[in-house]
């Protein structure tokens, strides 16, 4: 069963990475024009759960957007991300 998450209004499933990157990298976009994401919802077979957010911080979502960018590229490549400084032999 696929748990669904609504972020932004759009509803994305919690288990892929590459959809929740997307829809969290809209509900940036809409922070940064200035609108506020008010209502987030969470739906799966046994609870169902409405979480109202007033403000979220850039620098979160900056960290979520990284660690489900590397996720990503795991689940399509099948390969971690490149380390963050080349390896020197």
């Amino acid at each position: 069963m696929t748990n669904l998450v609504t972020i932004a209004g759009i509803p994305v499933d919690a288990d892929d990475p590459c959809a929740l990157y997307a829809a969290l990298a809209a509900a940036k976009a809409k922070r940064l024009a200035g609108e506020a994401v008010e209502e987030s919802e969470l739906q799966s077979p046994v609870m169902r759960q409405r979480v109202k957010v007033a403000s979220s911080s850039i620098a979160d979502i900056d960290k979520e957007l990284v660690r489900l960018q590397a996720a990503c590229q795991a689940k399509m490549t099948g390969c971690r991300p490149s380390r963050r400084w080349p390896l020197r032999y």
